[in-house]
Formats: structure tokens, C-alpha cells, sequence
């Protein structure tokens, strides 16, 4: 009579073929991961650009003085003070043209001139900038501690940044 079911070695041979595809998926899955978190955090960053960018014009069309978070200043670092409930005009103004902001922790942005300069985002422990934009590379060379310092981009955080790769050598 012949018996029926799989032998232990069959079962250890494709226990054996999980485990390795397991050790090579996990590890490109977490690439993935971080990879998305990050485009996720400059996706960000760049919409906020946009509404403080969109709201300063709205303000200056019609002559009103710009007050509230971050208006008339260089830096400034801002854990989630716009949002639906604020009473300034600005912030409700910001609020308008980009509403997700409300759930952003902390975010920083330079305006100079009138003008939204640059932006950053920490989501999480994910950078975000514009118009610096972060990468995985940028982000496993050197990670910024808080939204000010994602905001200057990865150049300036020290790391090897890949955009000097086009530079052509100048004979002296």
C-alpha cells in the first residue's frame, strides 16, 4: 500500500526555497518602502511651496499685509500651527489652496521678498524638500534631525550628492 503525502525532505526543500526567496525580497521591499515615504515627504514639501507661493500673490493683488506663521520671515519652523481652525487670514488662506497641510507635524519654509524660497517636510523620519528634492541615497548618506534642516536639501547636509556627475573639467 503506497502512502500518501509529501516526504521530509520535500518539505524541508521548499521550506528551504521560501527562506531564500524571503532573504532576497525583504530587502528590496524595504528599498521600496523608504523610496516611497521620501517621494511622498517632497511631494509634500512642493505642494506647501505652492500654497505659500499662491497665498503671498493672493495677498499682494489686493494690498493686505501679510501676518501669521512664517510670513515676513526667513526661516521658520512650523509643527502644524495651519490648519482649519486658525484664525489668522494667511494661515486660512495657505489653508485654502493646499488643506492636507493641517496633517503635516512639522514643516519649515523661507520666504524672502515675498516670495516662498524653499520648503521642508519631515514625515515621519523621511525628509522632504523643495526645491532641493531628497532621494534614498541623499537620505542614507546623511539624515536631517528636523524640517529646517531637510528644507536646505541634500546638498547641504554633506552628502554626496549624483548632480555634479555633468560637470564638465575646466583646463587651467
Amino acid at each position: 500500500m503506497k502512502k500518501k503525502g509529501f516526504t521530509l525532505i520535500e518539505l524541508i526543500v521548499v521550506i528551504a526555497i521560501i527562506g531564500v526567496l524571503a532573504a532576497i525580497l525583504v530587502p528590496a521591499m524595504l528599498g521600496y518602502v523608504r523610496k516611497s515615504k521620501i517621494t511622498t515627504a517632497n511631494t509634500t514639501a512642493k505642494s506647501i511651496y505652492n500654497a505659500y507661493n499662491t497665498a503671498l500673490v493672493d495677498f499682494d493683488t489686493v494690498d493686505k499685509a501679510v501676518t501669521g506663521t512664517g510670513a515676513n520671515t526667513t526661516t521658520t519652523d512650523i509643527s502644524g500651527a495651519t490648519t482649519a481652525s486658525s484664525t489668522d487670514a494667511f494661515d486660512q488662506c495657505v489653508y485654502g489652496y493646499f488643506t492636507d497641510i493641517a496633517k503635516v507635524k512639522a514643516y519649515a519654509i523661507e520666504i524672502t521678498n515675498g516670495a516662498c524660497t524653499a520648503c521642508g517636510v519631515m514625515s515621519g523620519n523621511y525628509p522632504g524638500a523643495y526645491p532641493n528634492a531628497w532621494t534614498p541615497e541623499d537620505f542614507k548618506a546623511s539624515a536631517p534631525a528636523n524640517a529646517v534642516a531637510a528644507m536646505s536639501g541634500p546638498s547641504a547636509s554633506g552628502s554626496n550628492n549624483n548632480n555634479n556627475n555633468n560637470q564638465t573639467p575646466q583646463n587651467p
